[in-house]
């Protein structure tokens, strides 16, 4: 399977993932502030699901329906809300280390598909909001924290 194929099913899974978390953390929000952070995490699923439609329509629109292939999705997908399972932390603390990961891999997606030779203007643009979108996310968490 093409190296882009792969980073392509890593970046949608972790979006989906993502957005699972985030949704997770809405709903068992509690205490003084349920609702200050059951708004933010509201906002960030929300966000993380348009990122992740976005991701979709396309990486499979330049690199093929095998973005999609569900035994992989499923993979990386498990993989990735196991690692979240691992994590320590109020679900706030959670989400961050979470987000903190997509930024990474939003660097280490655009280094693979750069030096790949398979950058397209439009998802340079893509990778480039979604990094922004993510570090939004980071300072929202951050500051929920303090």
């Amino acid at each position: 399977m093409d190296k882009c194929v792969k980073v392509a099913a890593l970046f949608i899974a972790s979006l989906q993932a993502l957005s699972i978390i985030h949704t997770r953390n809405h709903w068992l929000c509690k205490g003084d502030v349920f609702y200050a952070e059951h708004q933010l995490f509201e906002r960030l699923y929300d966000a993380s699901l348009e990122d992740l439609d976005s991701a979709a329509e396309k990486f499979v629109g330049l690199f093929g329906p095998e973005c999609l292939d569900l035994e992989l999705q499923a993979l990386f997908l498990n993989k990735a809300l196991l690692n979240y399972k691992k994590s320590e932390g109020s679900p706030a603390a959670q989400s961050l280390a979470f987000e903190r990961d997509i930024l990474k891999l939003c660097q280490s997606a655009y280094e693979c598909i750069e030096s790949e030779g398979k950058m397209s203007l439009g998802l340079d643009d893509f990778l480039m909001s979604t990094a922004s979108s993510h570090e939004t996310a980071v300072y929202l968490l951050q500051q929920t924290l303090k």
